[in-house]
């Protein structure tokens, strides 16, 4: 491989997509370029760089392996090819469940970021190696690589960089000065702002400290992450209901209790519906507080007006549209008609919730949920209380904003004036004959490069893979409520993403054992995953007789698959939050960054599936 690679356009056009969290697109675009360009060793660290942003371990451990014999690199290009190979091993360490693996990657890890600090000095390889020989329990080690660190890194601390401040945390609290880390780690949390990434990247690394190292826990409250709030609230009443709950005239001690809770609780991040009434409440004290909110509709936004906003006046629907354009983003959990299906708004909450969880994971902090809600009153589906019970049952503790207690506390002579220029109602909605939508897990599944499988081995391919589909069913004791199969393609239906996510991991781990090459296919040929969660009609098809599910969601997920990397199994974010709604279970998910989808369907931020 040459040490100076012709392609410097093709090497920044990576980088801008690793910038923009676009990883599977920075995987694509290097594999592209190498194609071009095979001899680019810096193309070829590029490639793993971005496989190993986007889960593809394996691919990227390949050419860690080749680049590692290579000749004529740099030695700076060399020791950032040994960092990544650290940052693998560590990652390996962290959630291997074998001891034995455990031992082995954590030894590779030390030694590839010792090596890195050999080849070209530098404070990131030489602080891993010291932090991961501390776990390792080489204390002393550790200490000495520390002093060297503390030697190195003592800028003035004006011009010193939040990384700067946290890298001299590290340092001193393996060192033994705890005064000196807390000191460093405030002025690292300060420095660092809004950089939220950043500090879960510090937080990540103390807590694999606090293993061995108790005192690294009072360094982590020097930097404690944004609060990541999941809310719910009752609407403002409307003039229909049969007994008190919201009156417009607890709005504003609603307000203020609001107010508080959010005010104690910034820097914060927020998911919530934005209906009149407490969502809407919540989403402009969080602009108050120059907070980010986000906000998750259950359906199109007209019917979701008329439903949930305009029955509590007019002005409700100005206030809404003015905290719909603030929002951080707006997520529909479907883009199509309300049509009566309540449902929609269960999906919504989960949507809520389980995005809630996977941005507290991203920023390695606790996410809380905070509540609007009459503790005296039943609630519907996927109303206020329903939702406070889901939370629940994650042993998750909830804050109530108590309507019943603000009732009660409050002496009221009167109502106050209330808009009435449109009755205060909900309207009945349009429903559709045969029934609604239901929430079902999706999977596409195929296997790149077979469009270039001579056709003499269509009979081998054709038995072995797909008789792999039933057999991976029976084994894990799974059955979709639909499933077909067209050429190398698989589509598949699953009544709870647990079901999806099961079979998904099952059928890559099968394929992934099979000898390609024996049937006239690359030897790294795989099998693309991708798996959807959504609201979708179910129908007996009446060609087939049997059953089928259509809408919107199945040509969404249809989209995804076509961008996965071979063998892995990636799923949108509307099945990670659903899962991660989800109380227990044996499997998570992890952020692999925002993506284009297949035929110009939009960009989605998508996750690498994988067991706990």
């Amino acid at each position: 491989m040459s040490a100076t690679p012709p392609g410097e356009s093709a090497a920044a056009k990576i980088r801008t997509l690793l910038a923009a969290s676009q990883n599977l697109a920075a995987v694509e675009h290097a594999r592209a370029a190498l194609h071009d360009q095979p001899d680019s060793a810096e193309l070829a660290y590029l490639y793993a760089l971005a496989c190993v942003r986007s889960g593809a371990a394996g691919a990227a451990w390949q050419t860690i392996v080749h680049l590692r014999a290579a000749a004529g690199l740099s030695k700076a290009l060399r020791a950032d090819v040994e960092s990544l190979a650290g940052r693998l091993a560590k990652d390996r360490f962290l959630v291997s469940r074998d001891e034995g693996d455990r031992a082995r990657a954590l030894a590779d890890a030390i030694d590839a970021y010792r090596q890195a600090d050999v080849l070209h000095p530098n404070v990131h390889a030489r602080i891993n190696a010291a932090t991961l020989l501390r776990v390792s329990g080489a204390g002393a080690e550790a200490k000495e690589l520390a002093s060297l660190i503390q030697a190195q890194l003592n800028p003035g601390r004006d011009a010193a960089s939040h990384w700067d401040c946290a890298t001299l945390g590290e340092a001193a609290l393996l060192a033994g000065d705890m005064p000196g880390a807390i000191e460093h780690y405030r002025d690292a949390n300060r420095l660092a702002g809004k950089r939220y990434g950043d500090i879960a990247s510090m937080r990540r690394q103390l807590s694999l400290l606090a293993g061995v190292l108790p005192e690294a826990n009072l360094a982590l409250a020097q930097i404690p992450g944004p609060t990541v709030i999941a809310f719910s609230g009752h609407m403002i009443d409307t003039d229909d209901r049969p007994s008190a709950r919201f009156p417009a005239s607890l709005e504003v001690p609603v307000r203020d209790a609001i107010d508080r809770r959010v005010a104690g609780s910034c820097p914060a991040i927020a998911y919530t519906q934005a209906a009149c009434g407490s969502d809407i409440l919540f989403c402009e004290i969080m602009l108050a507080h120059g907070q980010e909110f986000n906000i998750v509709l259950p359906f199109a936004r007209d019917d979701y007006v008329a439903q949930s906003v305009l029955p509590g006046g007019v002005s409700w629907v100005a206030r809404f549209e003015r905290v719909m354009a603030a929002a951080t983003s707006v997520t529909f959990a479907t883009e199509e008609r309300y049509l009566g299906d309540d449902t929609l708004f269960e999906h919504a909450s989960h949507l809520i919730q389980g995005m809630a969880f996977l941005r507290a994971k991203e920023l390695a902090v606790d996410p809380c949920m905070l509540v609007v809600a009459d503790s005296l009153q039943a609630g519907g589906i996927g109303g206020t209380l329903a939702t406070q019970s889901v939370w629940a049952d994650q042993a998750r503790a909830v804050e109530i904003i108590d309507l019943a207690d603000i009732r009660a506390s409050r002496q009221r002579t009167s109502q106050r004036p209330v808009d009435v220029s449109v009755p205060r109602m909900r309207p009945a909605p349009q429903r559709l004959a045969g029934g609604g939508r239901t929430i079902k897990t999706l999977l596409f599944a195929d296997v790149k490069g077979f469009s270039r499988l001579a056709e003499e081995f269509f009979p081998t391919f054709f038995t072995t893979f797909l008789g792999l589909v039933p057999k991976t069913l029976h084994e894990i004791g799974v059955e979709p409520l639909e499933i077909s199969s067209r050429g190398d393609g698989l589509y598949a239906v699953f009544a709870t993403p647990e079901e999806g996510a099961h079979f998904a991991l099952s059928l890559s781990a099968a394929i992934g054992a099979i000898d390609w090459a024996s049937m006239g296919l690359p030897a790294d040929t795989h099998v693309r995953i991708a798996l959807h969660a959504g609201p979708v009609f179910t129908a007996t098809d009446p060609v087939t007789g049997k059953l089928a599910h259509y809408g919107a969601h199945v040509t969404r997920a249809a989209r995804v698959e076509p961008v996965v990397i071979p063998g892995q199994v990636l799923v949108t974010e509307p099945f990670a939050a659903v899962l991660a709604a989800r109380p227990g279970g044996e499997f998570t998910c992890d952020l692999v960054g925002t993506e284009p989808l297949a035929k110009s369907y939009g960009a989605a931020r998508l996750y690498r599936l994988r067991e706990k």
